[in-house]
């Protein structure tokens, strides 16, 4: 029923209830990072606001103190996302393994590509899988395997007195930032169903 549409740097930003304008914003991403609301037809309030940071990013929507499901900041959807993001890395790793096993490259073996990069697939394609399932401990394992493999990448570019892989080490410490708001995200989304559980026993 409600829809949220903007155009490039968030202009035109329009919120849509059942096929119904309810209003438009052009003050873009300044605005919107400011917090907006919009006062729905139905007699509910709505509240949009941009995050962004350096770990972050998205719509905040809430209507009525509820996060609206499908949302950035939905927890259903954090799940989701690191879910595949996870198969994403595991195809990735994969690929990769596969590529350096075929081509027998001496590069792509020194970099560690190969049968490691196939089981390393394997093993975060499991955890995509239990992260997709909701359960809290696979991201919190993935996030804990980049950890370690983010701090090896440091310690070999150290061992060769390499320059220090900036991005290599950036792309990680998004990856991990995002597997512990998912692992956060699952531990919502469980004790949601434990109250909405309790609440459904009492007379």
């Amino acid at each position: 029923r409600l829809e949220l549409s903007w155009g490039w740097g968030w202009k035109r930003f329009t919120v849509t209830l059942d096929g119904k304008v309810v209003r438009t914003l052009d003050g873009g991403a300044a605005e919107l990072k400011r917090g907006v609301f919009f006062n729905l037809p139905d007699g509910s309030t709505l509240n949009v606001l941009l995050q962004s940071g350096a770990f972050r990013t998205g719509l905040a929507v809430v209507r009525n103190g509820e996060v609206v499901p499908g949302s950035d900041t939905d927890p259903a959807q954090q799940v989701k996302r690191a879910a595949h993001l996870l198969y994403f890395l595991a195809g990735l790793n994969t690929l990769l393994g596969v590529v350096a096993m075929v081509a027998r490259s001496d590069v792509l073996e020194a970099a560690g590509m190969g049968l490691g990069s196939l089981l390393f697939g394997l093993v975060v394609a499991v955890l995509g899988f239990f992260t997709y399932r909701g359960t809290r401990a696979a991201p919190m394992l993935a996030g804990l395997l980049y950890i370690a493999d983010a701090l090896f990448v440091l310690a070999d570019s150290v061992t060769q007195g390499g320059r220090l892989p900036v991005f290599p080490l950036v792309i990680r410490a998004v990856i991990v930032a995002t597997l512990f708001k998912a692992a956060n995200a699952a531990a919502n989304l469980r004790r949601r169903e434990q109250e909405d559980a309790g609440a459904s026993l009492q007379p």
